[in-house]
């Protein structure tokens, strides 16, 4: 599947998933800003700061739940990486 057409299908999961609230949908949002502006490269990385800050999430608490939903419900993977400079990897499934 090319990126296009897996940007397509992520894409058409989260819009139809009603499990997901709009704070989901603003970091999967603001994760495919991240993949579209890195060149579509599967997996990338992005710091936590960088992601609660373009989905607008102030919580950390938050954050660490949306995730963890977003990995229980196959949306992505993630690779948390403990340093702020490198940020953690990201795979959109």
């Amino acid at each position: 599947m090319n990126s296009v057409e897996q940007l397509s299908s992520f894409l058409a999961r989260v819009t139809s998933d009603v499990a997901l609230t709009t704070t989901h949908v603003g970091v999967c949002t603001a994760l495919v800003v991240a993949w579209i502006d890195g060149g579509f490269v599967n997996p990338f990385n992005i710091s936590r700061s960088q992601l609660m800050s373009a989905s607008k999430i102030k919580s950390t608490a938050t954050y660490h739940k949306i995730i963890a939903d977003l990995i229980a419900l196959n949306y992505l993977q993630y690779k948390p990486s403990y340093h702020p400079a490198k940020g953690s990897q990201v795979l959109i499934l």
